[in-house]
């Protein structure tokens, strides 16, 4: 992990996506009440019904960002083959991916708690481990995808600018309407999003009900990831 640290602070892409769910915490934090002064005082617009939704859009991004700063070494160390290396010592291929999908997952359940509890813009906390998990498990699904499905760094860099389009799941659970949802349901995103909604409108069936269907669907989406990236090594 220490050697993962040095990388990631010798490459300004890493490097921002190690620090970017502080800046996400420090926009929640203080950027969100500026904002909402400002339209109200100019435009006559009230953004605090939004808060919610401006909560869960900025807090799916962390797992975006972790997977990322994960994926991305995955890559580097690809085009310099260490996982070839990892596979014949005691390790072995399994360890290797055991740690790189572990690695993400913690550090994503660390950051997502701290803006969480932080924020002041969501009124779900940290406790709530079902939305807490949805998020963690985002973390190596989005290090998989770009490790899966991209052949080298540059790629993945081009990859992940398409999966930043998953960040639509909480405009879905947001303002879409009646069953239409089920069209933007295939996005992780849309389940660590919903869940929270249920949560606020005081639906404790629903929100359970969301959570555990989200769960669901990350391990199956989890477990395709990983068969994609061990059918790529071998």
């Amino acid at each position: 992990m220490i050697k993962d640290l040095r990388h990631a602070w010798k490459d300004p892409v890493l490097l921002a996506a190690l620090f970017g769910p502080l800046v996400l915490l420090f926009l929640s934090r203080f950027g969100f009440p500026v904002a909402a002064h400002w339209l109200d005082v100019n435009y006559s617009f009230h953004l605090e019904p939004y808060r919610g939704f401006a909560a869960s859009l900025l807090v799916v991004t962390i797992p975006m960002l972790t997977g990322m700063l994960t994926g991305l070494l995955m890559l580097d160390e690809r085009d310099e083959n260490v996982i070839a290396y990892y596979a014949v010592t005691p390790i072995m291929r399994k360890g290797y991916l055991l740690y790189r999908v572990t690695l993400p997952f913690l550090l994503c359940t660390g950051l997502s708690m701290v803006y969480l509890s932080f924020s002041t813009l969501s009124d779900i906390h940290w406790d709530k481990l079902g939305v807490l998990l949805l998020l963690a498990m985002e973390a190596p699904l989005f290090s998989l995808f770009l490790a899966a499905f991209s052949a080298n760094k540059v790629e993945g860099l081009a990859l992940s600018k398409i999966g930043g389009l998953f960040i639509a799941g909480p405009v879905v659970a947001y303002f879409v309407p009646g069953a239409w949802q089920m069209l933007g349901a295939w996005l992780p995103t849309y389940w660590p999003a919903k869940v929270p909604y249920f949560m606020t409108q005081n639906e404790p069936f629903l929100a359970i009900l969301f959570c555990s269907i989200g769960l669901l669907l990350h391990a199956v989406y989890l477990y395709f990831m990983v068969s994609v990236f061990n059918n790529r090594q071998s």
